[in-house]
């Protein structure tokens, strides 16, 4: 009786081709799985330094404007607004939204990434209008005389830089 070797080909077959397959296939990864990093709204939401700025921006609804677009921004500290005698979002707060969204827009670069590196003597326009003037004294940038003290915060929509002061008051 000659035995049937058909199917012990089919199944060799089956284990040797599509099983591997189907793994390198169901490995694959796909751009909704790729972790992204924090961007720039997040950053600020989720550090205590910036509970300020945090209250403002959630005034003045501007949490989502900062998820997209590649910007530069020269991100005042709590003790930057203490600098100013603002020990509260709610000094800030009792202002309108729009006057409150433009001082902070004032510190924002749009459609540009500036790494500390790549920053030099110049002046830029802030998306809020207001002029920055960006000046280095010794190793220290600063912009409209507040010092940038922590650099390059990378994001996934760009860079922060937190200044000591309030640069456009």
């Amino acid at each position: 009786m000659k035995k049937n070797r058909f199917v012990g080909r089919c199944l060799a077959f089956f284990l040797l081709a599509v099983l591997p397959s189907g793994v390198i296939i169901s490995c694959t990864e796909k751009s909704e799985d790729i972790v992204k990093g924090k961007t720039i709204t997040e950053v600020i939401m989720e550090n205590e330094r910036f509970s300020i700025l945090k209250d403002l921006m959630l005034y003045a609804k501007m949490s989502d404007g900062l998820r997209t677009g590649e910007v530069t921004f020269f991100a005042p500290d709590n003790a930057a607004f203490g600098r100013a005698n603002i020990f509260s979002s709610s000094v800030l707060t009792a202002m309108p939204e729009d006057s409150v969204r433009k001082l902070i827009n004032n510190h924002i670069l749009g459609k540009q990434r500036l790494d500390y590196k790549s920053l030099k003597e110049e002046k830029k326009k802030a998306i809020g209008g207001k002029e920055l003037s960006i000046t280095k004294r010794d190793s220290i940038f600063s912009v409209n005389r507040a010092d940038i003290v922590v650099s390059d915060i990378s994001a996934a929509n760009g860079v922060i830089h937190i200044i000591d002061s309030l640069a456009v008051k």
